[in-house]
């Protein structure tokens, strides 16, 4: 098992926004998230990596384990690694069991918190469906995300309890996320 984050890390990702995303009215439709203005996720379905192969340099900057070669110990790096269109893209600092009160990184702003499966791909907050056992849709904020670590602790015991056998959810986890602020 990886080890876990305690401090920032960054990702660069699409954005998935009434205007990037084809399926818009089809994932409001499926998630009840009626109330959403954008889905900011670590959920590589609904915000892919923009990093898909690595290159040589990268090796100097990014966390070296399974899954998460794509994140990054520095948000400058990325910057510069690739060309960023902020309507498009992405970058977010994350930090995997966060304790809630991490201050976000300077030119980030908090967006909430996801829930993330084991294997860092899947969002079971975001991406597995309506769960009305567990959570209500208006439990998430204008991102799909959750404000409080309480809540989202909470929700993330509730899937585990209910579903330990599943592969996405008996052992997911929590996961803060901030983004940087593009300049357009």
């Amino acid at each position: 098992m990886p080890r876990m984050l305690r401090e920032w890390y960054y990702t660069l990702r699409r954005r998935f926004t009434p205007e990037t995303a084809g399926d818009w009215k089809q994932y409001i439709k499926f998630s009840g998230f009626q109330h959403i203005t954008e889905i900011v996720t670590l959920d590589g379905t609904l915000c892919p990596d923009l990093v898909v192969s690595l290159i040589d340099e990268d090796w100097n900057h990014n966390v070296h384990e399974a899954y998460r070669t794509t994140l990054f110990r520095n948000s400058e790096y990325l910057k510069i690694r690739q060309t960023l269109d902020p309507a498009q893209h992405q970058i977010l600092s994350i930090i995997e069991r966060p304790r809630g009160d991490e201050p976000a990184p300077a030119g980030f702003v908090m967006c909430g918190f996801d829930i993330m499966d084991s294997d860092f791909h899947y969002s079971t907050l975001t991406n597995c469906g309506p769960m009305a056992d567990i959570f209500d849709p208006s439990s998430v904020n204008e991102f799909g995300l959750i404000s409080s670590i309480e809540r989202a602790n909470e929700i993330r015991d509730r899937m585990r309890s209910s579903m330990p056998d599943d592969h996405h959810c008996g052992q997911c986890e929590v996961w803060s996320i901030a983004r940087a602020a593009l300049e357009e």
